[in-house]
C-alpha cells in the first residue's frame, strides 16, 4: 500500500514537471513567432516587452547557476570590453538586469518555504541590505527626485543585491562558490594579455598627460581616456590573495600560483595603480595575521617580501612610465621623483589646474560646510536621493551641475551626497559586520577547509573594500567590483546561516 501510494506520488510530481517543461516550451515558441513578427515590421515599442517576456522564460526554465556564471562572465570579461572597444557602455546593464532577475528564483524559493516545502528561517544578515534600500528610497522621494536619478542609481543601489540573496539562501551550490573564486583566479591572469595590448597599442597614441590610466584591463572605460584600472587593482590583490591561500594549504599547485602571481604584479606594474600597490602588504598582513604569534619569524619575513615587492614595482614604474612624463598637471607638489608621485597620489588635497577635480580632503569639507555646516539636517542626514551627483545619457543628476568640479569622486562622498550620513553608516557597517560573520565562520571547524579559506580570503576582500571607501568609486560605479561584494557578502551570511543552525 506504502509502496503504491509512493509510485502514484512520484507519477503525479513527474507529470507535474512534465506539463511545467511543455508549457514553457509551447511559451517560447508562441513568443518566438510573435518576436520574428515584430522584428521584420519594425515594431519596437513591442518587442522590448516580448525580449524581457524570454528573459523571464529562461530564469525560470534555466538552473539558478547558469544565470550566475553568465553574470560572472558578463561583468568581468563582455560588459567592459564591449565600452573600452566598441563605446557601448549600455551593455552594463545587462550585469544588473540579469542580477535583477535573480530575485525571481529567490522569491520563487521564499514562496516554497512559505508552503512548507521547504523551511527556511529569516537571517538577522537581511536586516542591512533592507534598512540600506530603504533608506536610499527614503531619500530619493523627500527630495522631489528625477526619473532619471532613479533610474540611473538603481543599477549601483537596488539591482545587484539579489545575487547576495540567491548565494546566501543557498540557490548556488557550496561546489559553485569554489568555482567562482577559481574562475576569478582565471579572470585574473587574463588581464595580463588585455594590459600588454593596452600598454603597447593604445597608450603610445594617448594625449593624457598619464597615458597609463588606459590600461584597465578588462574592466569597464572608455580608450581615449581610462577607466577602472584601481577597481582591476583590487580585484587582482583579492585574486593573488586567494591563490596564495590556497597553495598554503595544498589546494592548488606551485605553477598555478606562480602564474596567477606573476601575470597579477605584471598587471599591476602595465597598469600604474600606486595606492593598490601600496596596499598589497596590508592585504597580506590582514590574512596572516594570526600568524604573527603562532610564527613571528615567517610572519616577519613574509611582510619584509611583500614590503620589498612594492618597492621593486614602483623601480618598475620610474622606468617603464615616468621617464618622458610631463609634471605640469597638478598645482602642487610637482613631480620629480617616485617618491613624489606617490606621495601626489596620496595627498588628499591634490587638486588639478582645470579645476574639474579637487582633493578628497577638499570635497569632504566642501560637503560637510554646505550641509553639516549650514545646518541642513535633512541634506546631512539622508542626501539628496539617489542618482544626484551621476550623469549619463539617460539624464543629469540634481547636483552635477551646481559644482565646476566632480563630488563623485569616491564612493563616501557618493553616499554622503546621494543617502547622507545614514546612508553611509549603513553601508560601511554591511561590508564590517560582513567582515566579522566571514571572520568568525572561517574558525569553526564544521565547515569544510576549503570554504574556510574563502571566508578569510572574504574577510580580508570586505576590509579591503571598508579601507578603499574614501579613496576610489568603484563599489558602486564597478560591475565586477560589485559582484565580488555580493559573492563575499552572500558566503558570510551563507555559512553563518549554516552555523545557527
Amino acid at each position: 500500500m506504502k509502496a503504491e501510494i509512493s509510485s502514484r506520488f512520484f507519477n503525479n510530481n513527474l507529470n507535474s514537471k512534465t506539463l511545467t517543461f511543455v508549457f514553457l516550451l509551447f511559451s517560447v515558441l508562441i513568443l518566438s513567432i510573435l518576436s520574428g513578427i515584430l522584428a521584420a515590421s519594425g515594431n519596437l515599442i513591442l518587442l522590448i516587452p516580448l525580449l524581457v517576456l524570454f528573459g523571464v522564460f529562461f530564469i525560470l526554465a534555466a538552473p539558478v547557476a547558469w544565470t550566475v556564471w553568465i553574470l560572472f562572465w558578463g561583468a568581468f570579461l563582455v560588459t567592459g570590453p564591449s565600452a573600452y572597444f566598441l563605446r557601448f557602455s549600455q551593455l552594463q546593464w545587462f550585469t544588473v538586469l540579469v542580477s535583477a532577475a535573480l530575485l525571481l528564483p529567490v522569491l520563487l524559493h521564499l514562496l516554497r518555504a512559505r508552503t512548507g516545502i521547504k523551511p527556511v528561517s529569516f537571517s538577522g544578515d537581511l536586516w542591512g541590505p533592507i534598512i540600506l534600500v530603504v533608506l536610499v528610497l527614503f531619500s530619493t522621494v523627500i527630495d522631489q527626485p528625477y526619473f532619471s536619478e532613479f533610474i540611473n542609481a538603481s543599477r549601483y543601489y537596488l539591482l545587484m543585491w539579489p545575487l547576495m540573496l540567491v548565494i546566501m539562501f543557498g540557490l548556488t551550490s557550496e561546489k559553485m562558490i569554489m568555482q567562482l573564486w577559481k574562475a576569478l583566479m582565471i579572470v585574473a591572469v587574463l588581464q595580463f594579455p588585455m594590459a600588454i595590448y593596452q600598454y603597447f597599442f593604445v597608450v603610445p597614441s594617448s594625449a593624457r598627460s598619464s597615458p597609463w590610466d588606459a590600461v584597465i584591463g578588462t574592466f569597464h572605460g572608455v580608450i581615449e581616456g581610462g577607466g577602472d584600472s584601481a577597481a582591476m587593482a583590487i580585484m587582482l590583490l583579492i585574486a593573488m590573495l586567494t591563490a596564495i591561500a590556497l597553495w598554503r594549504e595544498g589546494k592548488l599547485t606551485g605553477l598555478k600560483v606562480v602564474l596567477v602571481v606573476l601575470f597579477g604584479l605584471l598587471t599591476l606594474g602595465l597598469a600604474e595603480v600606486k595606492a593598490a600597490v601600496i596596499l598589497l602588504p596590508v592585504v597580506i598582513g590582514l590574512y596572516y595575521r594570526k600568524e604573527l604569534l603562532k610564527r613571528p619569524v615567517e610572519f616577519i619575513a613574509v611582510m619584509m617580501g611583500a614590503v620589498l615587492l612594492v618597492g621593486v614595482l614602483f623601480t618598475f614604474y620610474e622606468k617603464l612610465h615616468y621617464g618622458d612624463a610631463s609634471t605640469h598637471t597638478f598645482k602642487k607638489n610637482q613631480v620629480t621623483s617616485t617618491y613624489d608621485r606617490v606621495m601626489r597620489a596620496l595627498d588628499p588635497e591634490t587638486e588639478t589646474y582645470d579645476g574639474r577635480e579637487l582633493g578628497r580632503v577638499n570635497l569632504l569639507l566642501n560637503w560637510w560646510n554646505i550641509n553639516v555646516g549650514s545646518g541642513d539636517l535633512q541634506h546631512s542626514l539622508f542626501g539628496y536621493g539617489m542618482g544626484a551627483t551621476y550623469e549619463s545619457r539617460i539624464g543629469t543628476g540634481e547636483l552635477v551641475d551646481r559644482f565646476p568640479y566632480k563630488i563623485n569622486t569616491s564612493s563616501s562622498l557618493i553616499l554622503l551626497w546621494e543617502i547622507g550620513i545614514l546612508g553611509h553608516l549603513v553601508f560601511f557597517f554591511i561590508l564590517l559586520l560582513g567582515a566579522k560573520a566571514s571572520e568568525r565562520a572561517a574558525g569553526h571547524d564544521v565547515i569544510p577547509e576549503i570554504h574556510r579559506i574563502f571566508l578569510r580570503i572574504g574577510a580580508v576582500g570586505l576590509f579591503l573594500l571598508i579601507l578603499t571607501m574614501p579613496y576610489k568609486n568603484f563599489h558602486l560605479y564597478s560591475n565586477p567590483i560589485q559582484f565580488l561584494m555580493m559573492l563575499m557578502l552572500g558566503q558570510a551570511a551563507y555559512w553563518s546561516r549554516f552555523l545557527n543552525k
